[in-house]
């Protein structure tokens, strides 16, 4: 029998991120592209296409050749808060994407500069109270209908404060800002801000006030829950998973979706988002498809109610 030619090597799997660095999005796509590359063989290139609330990204994906080639990094935001929010999404979250796994659930940290008088949750929310029309506390997000503003705009609505919103085109400027004392707080994912926080003996720059999870972080145990504080109705969960182009072949999914479970579950990947306080998942595409679609429903009334732009 002749000896059969090699099958031409594949191509590098785009992994595209809708958001700037400093993201959740784009903190986990760094974490798992190399593991995944090694799972696949094949090279994972990381792209980021941010901008548009991370729709430019999503959009581009989208458009993409169905071919198993190219990833999307799906957000709570990107496929659950903004079809409510935008009347122009220029994707649909579900017609448009083949769901692969969820790898990440994490809560989001509230935090502040360090210069506020506030050393609790209940003291931050009665100086917030105090502070109205221009002298008003600042909050900053990175995107409009995203987590973190949603975030911010349920704990106004059960706390009965006013806060002003400063929005960024990028998470780095955002945390600049806040570090600096020229914006006061943020809502946002915990990876990224828990280290810019003081905990115990170890100096940070910002303040941790609580977090935004039902039970308290195992890495951030001194950290409350905002329910803890009274707040019951502000609990938001982000996360963060793999979609792929519409009509991408059942069997490229599966087995991107195996590989990426075996990725996140893995030792190393799991030790670094459990340390981060951060809850790895890897579900099937049937289990994630689910999941996206109960968190779409779950989000339409709350977004009517709150969303403001």
């Amino acid at each position: 029998m002749a000896n059969l030619p090699p099958s031409p090597p594949l191509p590098p799997l785009r992994l595209i991120v809708g958001f700037s660095r400093g993201s959740a999005s784009d903190d986990i796509a760094h974490l798992i592209a190399k593991p995944l590359g090694e799972q696949l063989q094949r090279a994972v290139r990381i792209e980021r296409l941010a901008g548009d609330n991370g729709a430019h990204g999503a959009l581009a994906v989208a458009r993409s050749a169905p071919d198993g080639n190219t990833l999307f990094i799906a957000t709570l935001g990107t496929h659950a808060l903004a079809p409510h929010v935008r009347k122009d999404l220029p994707y649909d979250a579900q017609r448009d994407f083949e769901p692969v796994t969820l790898l990440t659930q994490s809560p989001m940290l509230l935090a502040c500069h360090p210069s506020l008088p506030s050393q609790s949750v209940s003291e931050f929310v009665a100086h917030a109270r105090a502070r109205t029309g221009a002298l008003a506390l600042t909050y900053g997000t990175s995107a409009i209908g995203g987590a973190p503003h949603l975030a911010a705009e349920l704990f106004q609505s059960v706390t009965g404060v006013a806060l002003r919103h400063a929005r960024y085109d990028e998470t780095q400027k955002l945390y600049a800002d806040l570090e600096a004392g020229r914006i006061d707080l943020s809502f946002n994912n915990i990876l990224s801000m828990l280290p810019r926080c003081a905990s115990g003996k170890k100096s940070g720059t910002l303040r941790a006030l609580g977090v935004t999870s039902a039970q308290r972080c195992a890495i951030a145990a001194h950290i409350p829950t905002l329910a803890e504080s009274g707040l019951r109705r502000c609990e938001v969960s982000n996360w963060v998973g793999l979609v792929a182009p519409r009509g991408t072949p059942v069997a490229r999914v599966d087995a991107i979706a195996a590989a990426a479970a075996t990725v996140i579950q893995g030792a190393g990947v799991s030790t670094a988002l459990n340390d981060a306080g951060i809850t790895p998942c890897g579900y099937t595409p049937a289990a994630f498809a689910q999941f996206m679609a109960s968190e779409l429903e779950r989000w339409r009334p709350v977004v009517a109610k709150f969303a403001h732009h």
